[in-house]
């Protein structure tokens, strides 16, 4: 019994021992106790941390320093291994051998071994078994409870470490609510003394507007034991105020008591920053959103306009009402020095007395750098008074609404041309901003479209309506002549006299004269225009050049009863040109004045020299253009004067001609009027020729020998009949022997049967063209000597290139005029001389 209750003492006489020390002090109480001559123990560390071992002998008091001589002979206790109740070892430490037994500490887990020896034969005793079980089990309870204490003591360590280490502050509260911990972080941040945060002392930290909301709902979910999250804003230990969440969960015990909270705060400021930030940004863009859908319905609106001016209102008005400005105005460029035509303005109330201003910016003002460099200005109404180029916006700045700050925005079309710009001035709330800027560029990119686009628009609406009334005028224009012409016919028909015969062949002349120019025209304007007119210049004197363009014109001038005033210059003035071109444009500044001067009016021509040009001026007393058609007046199909007798109209292509002629021999053409009823001039600029010398060339202008061409036999091949036979009776009548064919087969056969010595082809045969039977009658070894002249109505310089290149010699365009007819017979006839 004394043993039992020695071995119950034993937890009582380790407290404070660690587990090396329980274990020395049970090997001396059990070597003692029990008579043992060998005890052996291995018993766990705390935490999992290895062994503490020991051994006492009764042979030898300083076996615990020899240990690895013990467990050589314990090895198969250490090695977990089933062995009997008693197992038979020899001594370690000391003679004979020892029955050993072996105990583990296994109550709750594997926490190490208790192996005893004795040389008594009786050993161990069923009570000693006992005892060597009572004296594990209190090891093992006397370690678990030094365990459990150590755990709790490193737990509280660890979570002051952790506590004091962690960025957030941490603080853990009672049941009654008052702070029982506060972390290192807290009395960092709030620069506290260290006992001045517990119990309530941390509601003084916060700030005195959220201090009450704050105490309220922290003591409102202790009452409830509920978790809570709040937001406020603690004062830093630098007296900055800091926007804090502050989280607490409720402490439990196991039972579910409630024991307090738990709880960390964090520093949100960033948060709470980029929140505003974000709260800012979400409101711009939705602005910006707005701004964008302003922009798209105003692009809308603008593609569906075709008035440069409607455009022009509609971007001022939206570009004001977006950007939040007091003034806004457009203004598209009209002159090569930037002056400006102002089409729309926009004011609000606050400028309501401005609203009649109307003064024309004249090009003086520091919007001319918006429109000369193409690049928007933004600036403060200091920045633009400082500004080099700041003129007070033109001569009328007295007049001019007051400005605050500046934002102007080129117009800028196709190829970088400046159209204009949009300004606006006094933003209602600061000053403009790049987003402004980006706005309007934007709206100024669609506005620029837009306005070209009616630009455009009012360009082909014009050039249609011109269409029209050139057609209407070249429908009058061709029955003026066919009038006489069917007329003629007919009096011819009836006509018994010589006389009446004669004038009305003359007159059925004239007016196929004019039909023959009119169709010239057009195919001039035609090939003209796309540039398939070749010139053949040569040395050429002026007066030469109006002495022509008066014959050809002079008809017109008296009939009009003009009076006619020409001034020749005294001296030979060479002009390097095509002198039949250069004739022509004369003859059509003469013809344009004699149509546009009433009956009885005057009409003066004039040549001189000025420099190294010489000048020649056509100037009329009659009708006179205005401002608007002086700009328009050299343009295709355009009529000016239209209130004058049609029949004296046109077709509005000569002037056309007669400018593009003029560029085409380097030189230029200019308009010149006083207004309506005050006449107008025309003054053509040409260089000079090179060398002013007649000797060793021939001047266009001399006279040419002329004669009748030998009489040949010919073939007229044309589908029109009435062309053929005509073209026949005239070739006939001049002492030629001809025949006529009408289709191609028909044309190969004639030549068989007739052989000619040339052959009017037309091209367009039906069937079989002409170039075909060119191919073929080239293709005939048998065939010499024709001269093969395309008869055709197709006259630009492809078409004779092709004619050429299939085999015709020569190239006549319908109608061919007689004159023109007998020189190529006559060339024809030295050609094969």
């Amino acid at each position: 019994m004394g043993d039992l209750v020695a071995f119950s003492s034993l937890p009582a006489a380790w407290v404070g021992l660690g587990s090396d020390g329980i274990a020395k002090s049970l090997a001396q109480v059990l070597l003692s106790t029990l008579d043992l001559d060998l005890v052996y123990i291995q018993l766990a560390q705390p935490g999992g941390s290895g062994f503490t071992e020991t051994v006492s002998s009764k042979h030898r008091p300083d076996a615990n320093h020899c240990i690895s001589e013990a467990k050589v002979r314990l090895a198969p206790f250490l090695k977990g291994v089933a062995l009997a109740p008693v197992t038979m070892v020899r001594d370690p430490f000391g003679p004979g051998t020892l029955r050993t037994t072996v105990t583990r500490f296994d109550l709750v887990g594997e926490h190490g071994v208790l192996v005893a020896g004795s040389q008594r034969v009786n050993f161990p005793t069923e009570q000693e078994r006992l005892l060597l079980r009572l004296a594990a089990n209190q090891v093992i309870m006397a370690s678990q409870h030094q365990w459990a204490e150590q755990a709790l003591q490193q737990s509280e360590e660890r979570f002051r470490d952790f506590a004091n280490a962690a960025p957030a502050m941490l603080w853990v509260t009672e049941p009654d609510g008052s702070c029982s911990f506060l972390s290192q972080g807290w009395y960092e941040f709030t620069g506290q003394g260290e006992d001045e945060g517990l119990g309530l002392g941390w509601l003084n930290a916060i700030h005195p507007s959220d201090r009450a909301a704050a105490g309220k709902h922290f003591l409102s979910a202790n009452e409830r034991n509920e978790a809570f999250s709040i937001e406020y804003r603690l004062r830093r230990a630098d007296g900055v105020y800091r926007w804090i969440i502050d989280r607490g969960r409720p402490r439990l015990s196991s039972n579910g008591q409630f024991l307090g909270y738990a709880g960390n705060l964090l520093d949100i400021t960033e948060r709470k920053q980029s929140e505003e930030q974000m709260a800012a940004l979400l409101a711009k863009e939705k602005q910006r959103a707005t701004l964008l859908a302003q922009v798209a319905n105003a692009c809308k609106s603008i593609n569906g306009m075709l008035s440069m001016e409607s455009i022009a209102r509609t971007l001022t008005e939206e570009a004001r009402s977006m950007l939040g400005a007091h003034q806004a105005a457009t203004s598209l460029t009209v002159s090569e020095n930037w002056a400006q035509r102002i089409t729309a303005v926009s004011l609000s109330d606050k400028y309501a007395d401005y609203r009649a201003y109307s003064e024309k910016p004249d090009g003086s003002g520091i919007y001319i750098e918006v429109c000369r460099t193409n690049c928007p200005l933004r600036m403060t109404q200091k920045e633009l008074e400082a500004h080099p180029a700041w003129k007070g916006f033109g001569k009328h700045a007295k007049d001019h609404p007051p400005m605050r700050g500046w934002l102007a925005v080129p117009l800028i079309g196709h190829g970088g041309k400046n159209l204009g710009l949009v300004q606006l001035t006094d933003k209602a709330h600061g000053e403009f901003t790049e987003e402004d800027e980006a706005i309007l560029v934007q709206l100024a990119a669609i506005a620029s479209a837009g306005i070209e686009n009616a630009y455009l628009y009012e360009q082909v609406r014009e050039q249609d309506q011109r269409k029209d009334e050139f057609l209407a005028t070249l429908a009058h224009e061709l029955r003026n002549p066919l009038a006489p012409i069917r007329t003629g016919l007919a009096v011819l028909e009836l006509a018994s006299s010589i006389d009446a015969t004669v004038k009305t062949r003359e007159i059925m002349e004239r007016q196929v004269e004019h039909m023959v120019r009119l169709i010239d025209d057009l195919l001039d304007v035609s090939r003209i225009t796309r540039g398939k007119v070749q010139l053949k210049k040569e040395p050429v004197d002026v007066r030469t050049v109006l002495e022509t363009a008066l014959e050809l014109s002079r008809p017109l001038i008296e009939e009009g009863r003009h009076e006619l005033l020409v001034s020749t210059p005294e001296e030979a003035l060479l002009l390097d040109v095509d002198p039949v071109r250069m004739a022509q444009v004369v003859s059509n500044l003469l013809n344009n004045a004699a149509k546009y001067t009433p009956e009885g009016g005057r009409v003066e021509l004039s040549a001189q020299r000025d420099g190294s040009e010489v000048v020649i001026r056509v100037r009329d007393n009659g009708v006179g253009l205005t401002p608007e058609a002086l700009t328009k007046v050299f343009d295709l199909f355009n009529q000016v004067g239209k209130t004058l007798d049609r029949s004296r109209g046109g077709l509005g292509i000569g002037l056309a001609i007669v400018k593009r002629l003029v560029e085409m021999h380097n030189g230029h053409v200019t308009a010149e009027s006083q207004g309506p009823g005050k006449g107008s001039a025309f003054v053509v600029r040409l260089p000079l020729a090179a060398m002013q010398k007649t000797g060793g060339q021939r001047v266009a202008g001399e006279q040419r020998s002329c004669s009748l061409s030998i009489p040949r036999r010919i073939l007229v091949v044309d589908d029109n009949v009435d062309g053929a036979e005509t073209l026949a009776m005239l070739l006939a009548l001049s002492g030629h022997t001809v025949e006529t064919a009408h289709t191609g087969p028909d044309a190969l056969k004639a030549v068989q049967a007739f052989q000619p010595t040339v052959m009017f082809l037309d091209i367009d045969l039906p069937g079989m063209s002409g170039y075909e039977v060119a191919r073929q009658l080239h293709s005939d070894s048998a065939i010499k000597g024709l001269t093969l002249v395309a008869l055709t109505g197709w006259g630009s310089e492809d078409d004779r290139r092709q004619a050429k290149n299939i085999g015709f010699d020569h190239h006549l365009t319908k109608p061919v005029e007689i004159d023109k007819l007998h020189s190529l017979l006559i060339e024809i006839d030295a050609s094969n001389k």
